[in-house]
């Protein structure tokens, strides 16, 4: 019996069963999944059988992936005598370099900083920078709130011996975290930006006692990191479901949550994992309706490896994934117990209008569509494939919002304190309803759903803010004549739809967005990673870390230096404006 695409996505909900949801929950928090682990395997063959138990084509995968787990860690304040005045509570982060079990003992110099918004994600703070004006810290190890990666490579550009991260907000917890940003298993060249110093965090609280005493005089610590790294063997589970429709095609939707965590890690992310395998049986029961297949992928490496579980699969499935898939719907910490409000990022323009209207609909929220951050397992910006994504928060004066990354924004993120009393399977199983529905919308319709009119705003909106900086050095006005022209082939495009020939839509749409997500969102293009550091759009002439266009208008005109960033920012000005140019040319042939 033919149903609506309505009815089938309100069929689909209304399977969607909280007491199946907790009975996975119950079993991830019986195992630690860190990467490489015997509990990782475990719960990789659990979610592999049970989509077999479900009727998808399932395999479990493997790879070597270089991991880094973090060991022992202190920090003691020293007196004249190296007696210990204090001991702070830290953890070592990943990738960082051990000190031998004596640990190291230098001079405490603390790194002033401009203090990050209050209640903001950990990931917007890695762009305040420390102030080392004035300062020297070489052999010495620095105290700040300018952490993450890019804070760690600013410490060592300044020739510090060791470096502790002030966490921005007062929880009581140490967060896990990693202090590399590589993404993903390294190159020869990427490799070069690994860690060489050890690397702690601890405390608000622990942090501003200890810059206390830096103001007050000369500090002296011993701290002591112990960190493993090495090549580890990983398990990645892919299963798919086959459409059924009369006229399927070979295209489907990726779909992925990391099986990896720290501790427990309920929140982040059992309650994903969770929340695919219930997306995997409740769609496979709808499958005769739609006309585009759904692959679900369990990546590992996700925290210790940074994310080198999807970049392994974007490596070696690279064309297929090019050649077929629709876009990438990421799901990480949904479920948390006392989230209510939506937060949208992760959400490329010619999808926009799809999380939008699903949240919308489903929630009763207005929602906040925003763009990829450059986290979370977002591997595939090179691919080309377009980013949906949505994640249930808590409010905004809730007690237990902190500035982190996931579990909903609560303080026990990357902690032993993610346990199971953290999920709510009700609010799990209305997030895996709104996200059912985020697939059927992209795998039911016959004609793909892009707009590409936002994408082309946000050429235009970044290309005018550039030029602003640009000033006389470098003329964008080209390249934004070329984004103008692209946002009125796009908007005609929208307009006019298929136009009945279904066939030719999919294909030059399909092809659009490997053509224009690599330019707006990438600086190496399809084939390379970028750092794992915040970029703004249009991150080629645009990288958050070196700021070209500012630094291009103050450097003399007539200087190598000069001539060689000009260069550099031409050939990217050359590649915005190529995609721009064959996007464009791509659509109006579809008129």
């Amino acid at each position: 019996m033919s149903m609506s695409a309505a009815a089938v996505e309100a069929a689909a909900r209304a399977e969607v069963s909280a007491e199946r949801l907790q009975q996975h929950l119950v079993r991830f928090s019986t195992l630690f999944r860190d990467s490489g682990t015997a509990d990782e395997w475990t719960a990789a063959e659990y979610v592999r059988d049970r989509a077999l138990e479900y009727g998808l084509r399932a395999e479990l995968l493997s790879f070597d992936s270089l991991i880094s787990w973090p060991r022992d860690s202190a920090l003691d304040v020293l007196d004249a005598s190296g007696n210990v005045l204090e001991s702070v509570p830290v953890r070592t982060r990943s990738f960082g370099a051990s000190t031998g079990p004596g640990g190291l003992v230098a001079e405490l110099v603390f790194v002033p900083f401009e203090r990050p918004e209050e209640g903001a994600m950990i990931f917007s703070h890695r762009a305040v920078a420390g102030d080392y004006s004035g300062l020297d810290v070489a052999g010495k190890i620095v105290l700040t709130m300018d952490g993450g990666p890019d804070g760690i490579r600013r410490a060592q550009e300044h020739g510090a011996a060791g470096h502790i991260h002030i966490w921005p907000s007062d929880e009581h917890v140490v967060h896990e975290m990693i202090g590399t940003s590589v993404w993903g298993t390294p190159t020869p060249q990427s490799a070069k930006r690994l860690p060489n110093l050890p690397v702690l965090g601890t405390t608000r609280a622990a942090g501003e006692r200890l810059a206390e005493r830096c103001r007050a005089g000369t500090v002296r610590v011993r701290m002591r990191a112990e960190v493993l790294t090495d090549w580890m063997r990983l398990p990645l589970v892919v299963a798919d479901i086959d459409p059924g429709a009369p006229d399927a095609t070979d295209r489907f939707l990726l779909v992925g949550a990391h099986i990896d965590s720290w501790y427990e890690g309920i929140t982040d992310n059992a309650t994903g994992d969770a929340a695919l395998l219930e997306m995997a049986r409740v769609l496979q029961q709808q499958r005769a309706h739609l006309r585009h297949g759904v692959r679900f992928a369990w990546w590992p490496g996700h925290s210790t490896g940074r994310y080198s579980g999807s970049t392994w699969y974007a490596d070696t499935r690279f064309h297929e994934l090019r050649a077929r898939c629709l876009g990438y719907l990421n799901i990480d910490s949904p479920g948390v117990r006392g989230t209510e409000v939506w937060d949208c990022r992760y959400n490329m323009g010619e999808v926009e209008h799809i999380t939008a209207a699903v949240v919308r609909e489903l929630s009763g929220q207005e929602p906040n569509v925003r763009r990829p951050l450059k986290a979370g397992d977002q591997s595939f910006f090179g691919v080309g494939l377009p980013s949906m994504g949505a994640y249930r928060m808590l409010p905004p004066g809730h007690p237990d919002r902190k500035a982190v990354g996931g579990s909903g924004g609560a303080y026990w993120w990357h902690s032993p304190e993610d346990t199971l009393d953290k999920a709510d399977a009700n609010i799990l199983a209305d997030d895996t309803r709104i996200y059912v529905t985020l697939v059927l919308q992209m795998c039911q319709p016959a004609a793909h759903p892009y707009n590409f009119t936002p994408a082309a705003n946000d050429f235009i909106v970044a290309l005018r803010d550039l030029q602003a900086v640009a000033g006389q050095y470098l003329d964008l006005s080209g390249t934004l004549r070329a984004a103008e022209r692209f946002h009125a082939v796009a908007r005609q495009a929208a307009e006019r739809g298929p136009a009945g020939d279904v066939a030719a839509w999919n294909a030059a749409t399909l092809r659009v967005t490997r053509i224009i997500n690599p330019a707006l969102f990438t600086i190496d293009g399809p084939f390379e990673v970028d750092p794992a550091l915040q970029l703004p759009v249009l991150p080629g002439l645009a990288p958050l870390r070196l700021a070209p266009l500012r630094e291009l208008a103050q450097l003399d005109p007539a200087s190598s230096a000069h001539r060689f960033l000009w260069t550099q920012l031409l050939r990217q000005r050359n590649r915005i404006e190529a995609a721009l140019f064959e996007a464009a040319e791509v659509l109006e042939q579809l008129g």
